[in-house]
């Protein structure tokens, strides 16, 4: 069975990956909530913890679109890191009316985002 990867073919996967890495986030975004709740971590936990849940979320993408694409993984995963980046920013935004990120979190996120994506989807 030969695989379809046009762009038309590929933009209802690329959809429910992306809303998959944010349910993984949202869920593990909640354990996090729940044992800072229960444990009192100190904040390098809890930032450590949101950089673990990012690569976790963006590894996963990738994985997923790179056993859906079949060619090209790590460009697929690469494409798929940039969106997940992107609506975290593009929501950050909009919750709180303007860019609240320093430079060097904003570039750090992306390439978290970015590189976990895409050696999922070189993983896949």
């Amino acid at each position: 069975m030969e695989r379809q990867t046009g762009k038309r073919s590929m933009l209802i996967p690329v959809l429910v990956i992306l809303v998959t890495m944010y349910v993984i986030t949202g869920v593990l975004l909640l354990l996090l909530a729940y044992l800072l709740y229960r444990m009192e971590l100190a904040e390098p936990v809890v930032n450590g913890a949101i950089i673990v849940i990012y690569i976790i979320a963006g590894f996963l993408g990738g994985f997923l679109i790179g056993k859906k694409a079949g060619t090209k993984r790590y460009l697929w995963g690469f494409f798929i890191g940039v969106l997940y980046d992107a609506v975290l920013i593009f929501v950050g935004v909009l919750l709180h009316q303007g860019l609240q990120m320093n430079p060097v979190q904003l570039i750090s996120t992306m390439l978290l985002c970015v590189l976990s994506a895409t050696a999922g989807g070189i993983m896949s």
